[in-house]
C-alpha cells in the first residue's frame, strides 16, 4: 500500500502564486468543517495572516528594501501557518489524496508505508529559559516511521482527564481550560508569555502519513 502527504511546495511560491493558494485553502480547508473540524486556526486568523502578507508585500514592492523587514515578518508567519495546517490535514487524511486535495493543498507523489502505526509518544523534556514566562519542550526522536511530524499541547493549571486525539481533534472530559498548541513540526516547541506561579502540563504527540499517535502522558512544570 501506499500513501500520500501534503506538498509544501507553496514554500517557494511567489507571492501573487501563494495568495492564489491561500484562496484553495479557504475554499477548502475552512469549507468543510465536517471533515476538517478543528482546524489550529481559525479562518479569521488566517484571513488576516494572509491580508497582512498581501499588504506587506504591495508596501514592498512600492518602496523597496525599506518595507524588506515588514514584508518578510509577514511572509514568515503566512509560511509557519500554512505549515501548521499542513501538518494538521495529514493527521485528517491520514494518506487519503482525496481529503488533501478537498483541503485545497497538493497530495505529494506516493511513498511507501511505513511498517506500523506510530506508539505513544513517551519520552521529552521540560526547561525553563531566561525569559520569563518562558518554558521549552524538547522530543526525542521516533524513528522508523517514516517521515514524522511533532506535536505539543500545553494546558494552563489542570492535568485533563481522558485527553485524546481523534480524528486531528482534541477530545477530553468536562470544561475547556485554556489550551495552547505547537504543530509545528520541530521537536523543539517553545511556549512564552506564560502566567508566572502557575503549573502548566504538556502532552506530546507525533503525525505521520498513516497515523496520529497516543497523546503522552503528561509532565508538569510551574512558569518562573
Amino acid at each position: 500500500m501506499r500513501i500520500r502527504f501534503c506538498r509544501l511546495n507553496f514554500r517557494q511560491f511567489t507571492a501573487t502564486a501563494l495568495d492564489t493558494f491561500c484562496e484553495l485553502i479557504l475554499g477548502g480547508l475552512y469549507q468543510n468543517a465536517a471533515t476538517f473540524p478543528a482546524p489550529p486556526h481559525s479562518q479569521v486568523e488566517f484571513v488576516a495572516a494572509k491580508s497582512n502578507f498581501i499588504n506587506a508585500f504591495v508596501e514592498y514592492t512600492k518602496y523597496g528594501p525599506s518595507k524588506l523587514t515588514e514584508f518578510m515578518t509577514t511572509y514568515n508567519a503566512l509560511i509557519a501557518m500554512l505549515n501548521s495546517l499542513a501538518i494538521y490535514v495529514d493527521s485528517v487524511a491520514l494518506g487519503d489524496a482525496s481529503k488533501i486535495v478537498l483541503s485545497g493543498f497538493d497530495p505529494s507523489k506516493e511513498t511507501p508505508q511505513p511498517v506500523a502505526p506510530l506508539v505513544q509518544a513517551t519520552s521529552f523534556t521540560l526547561k525553563r529559559t531566561e525569559n520569563t514566562g518562558e518554558i521549552v519542550v524538547n522530543i526525542t526522536p521516533v524513528s522508523n516511521f517514516g517521515v514524522v511530524h511533532y506535536g505539543c499541547v500545553c494546558v494552563e493549571g489542570t492535568d485533563i482527564v481522558d485527553l485524546s486525539i481523534i480524528n486531528g481533534q482534541l477530545f477530553f472530559q468536562g470544561g475547556t481550560p485554556p489550551l495552547r498548541y505547537d504543530l509545528n513540526k520541530s521537536r523543539r516547541k517553545v511556549f512564552s508569555n506564560l502566567k508566572i506561579g502557575v503549573v502548566y502540563y504538556f502532552y506530546v504527540f507525533v503525525v505521520n502519513s498513516v497515523s496520529v499517535s497516543p497523546l503522552s502522558i503528561p509532565l508538569k512544570l510551574m512558569a518562573a
